[in-house]
């Protein structure tokens, strides 16, 4: 066969003429579509909010927003459930905090609405001041599913506007959501020796609480003071009175809802430190954190952070009491160092520097402190410097005992202090008188208090108090209230 010729390249001479090129084919550029406008009109209210959401999202409608009632607007936000429904929340009653008017029917609630009331405000319940507490309407609280007044805004829109309601619907649900809010549950002293650790170690683990965990664990989060050492270890220490709780009481806390304990108080060290750090292993175990108390300054003054309800919560625990008049035992003896277990004590300057350190890295900061005289209504300096301190560094509320009885509420600057809880299950000497505290508090702080009235029974056990007695119970606390100027 014939072999192929074997292909060559000719080189092309360079040339400076420049060759023809292909002019490139025109195209149209397409003009954008035209939007169409739609006039919105929007109370007062709500126009920074929806003027900011509107200018964030790509619709493809022009909005005009015009005021509230302007006539023939095509879409409409208005008060009332009349059209697609944007946003809702409790609507509540809000009297101030130390009245002594508590609950209206729903006809009642209706009828002030409508008519307005001396005493009595109408106001979405994000609005309301923590100086204000929202009146039961039919015996509901505002967070309660069952409760009946809501304040509701819909969008209503003329013919022909359906797909953009559905558009602006889409976005206002997201800009006019109501922010998040969680409730904390708090009690006072909490000992679990004595005829409480009776039925503890006789089986009787859920005793204590009986009547009260459905409160704590209705709550997002629930907080006490243990006055108590707790484990099988240790001595007890040179003082007048030393309680030791049984191990098994860590399961009891666990089990009743508490999230969290301070151990910042005059009774943690009972049995040395080799307790208190059982003690907090065992609460640990059980889901339990504990503030206020460690194996070193730093594991004390250390705060527990967690979340709930889409809220981030700091706990810090502190103790401040004077020494003991007999045993002349002090306990500051048991602030803890670097190298050594002990206690957070309640120093204004160290309770700045934590709560300034905590602030950034969370929304709401709780403070527990444990301070005052026993049996003395009016708070110490001291109790009234720690707390001011804390406040004035950032906390949102400060939640105090050590008294054995109720004290006053101060609202203070943006915060809240609730100087003294009392006792909460305790076998102690003293007025049976208590309460529950649950606290709903949102990005601004605390939003509401609430006192559940209770009497501490024969052998440390509350239960809840008859109406009559939680009239008592609450006037005792509005009255120790008014030593503090309400804003």
């Amino acid at each position: 066969p014939t072999p192929a010729p074997t292909a060559t390249l000719t080189a092309v001479p360079p040339t400076d003429t420049p060759q023809p090129t292909t002019a490139p084919t025109a195209t149209a550029t397409p003009l954008p579509t035209p939007k169409t406008a739609v006039s919105l009109s929007v109370p007062a209210q709500w126009l920074e909010r929806v003027s900011q959401a509107l200018g964030q999202s790509e619709a493809a409608w022009e909005w005009q927003i015009v005021p509230e009632d302007t006539p023939n607007a095509a879409i409409a936000l208005v008060n009332n459930a009349d059209g697609v429904l944007v946003a809702q929340e409790p609507l509540v009653l809000a009297v101030p905090f130390n009245h002594s008017w508590n609950y209206a029917n729903l006809a009642e609630a209706q009828a002030i609405v409508a008519n307005g009331h001396p005493l009595a405000q109408a106001m979405p319940w994000s609005a309301m001041l923590p100086t204000q507490r929202p009146l039961l309407i039919d015996g509901y609280q505002p967070d309660d599913p069952e409760y009946p007044l809501w304040d509701q805004w819909s969008l209503v829109g003329q013919p022909g506007y359906e797909t953009a309601v559905a558009d602006l619907t889409a976005i206002l649900q997201r800009a006019l959501a109501p922010q998040p809010v969680i409730k904390l549950a708090a009690v006072g002293d909490v000992n679990l020796d004595r005829s409480l650790g009776n039925a503890i170690n006789e089986g009787h683990i859920d005793y204590p609480f009986l009547n009260f965990a459905p409160y704590l664990q209705a709550a997002d989060l629930a907080v006490g003071n243990l006055e108590t050492s707790l484990g099988d270890v240790g001595e007890p220490q040179p003082k007048n009175y030393t309680f030791q709780s049984p191990p098994a009481a860590a399961q009891t806390l666990g089990r009743a809802g508490f999230d969290v304990v301070s151990m910042a108080n005059n009774h943690a060290m009972d049995y040395g430190p080799e307790s208190l750090l059982q003690g907090i292993g065992l609460l640990n175990e059980q889901g339990v954190a504990v503030i206020g108390a460690g194996a070193s300054d730093a594991a004390a003054r250390a705060p527990f952070i967690t979340e709930a309800g889409g809220l981030k919560v700091a706990f810090l625990g502190y103790v401040q009491v004077p020494v003991e008049v007999t045993s002349h035992f002090d306990t500051a003896s048991w602030t803890a160092t670097a190298d050594a277990p002990g206690l957070a004590w309640a120093v204004p300057a160290q309770i700045t520097e934590d709560v300034t350190a905590v602030r950034p890295q969370v929304d709401l900061v709780v403070v527990i402190l444990h301070s005052g005289y026993e049996y003395v209504i009016p708070p110490s300096q001291e109790q009234l410097d720690a707390a001011h301190a804390a406040i004035d560094a950032g906390a949102d509320i400060v939640i105090g005992h050590h008294a054995h009885i109720l004290q006053g509420v101060e609202f203070y600057k943006d915060g809240v202090i609730v100087y003294g809880l009392g006792n909460f299950a305790f076998n102690i000497d003293g007025e049976p008188n208590t309460v529950l505290l649950n606290i709903w508090l949102d990005t601004d702080g605390v939003r509401q208090l609430e006192f559940i009235p209770a009497i501490i029974q024969f052998g440390g056990q509350p239960r809840l108090a008859t109406p009559d007695e939680g009239a008592v119970i609450l006037q005792q606390i509005y009255d120790r209230s008014r030593a503090f100027p309400m804003p």
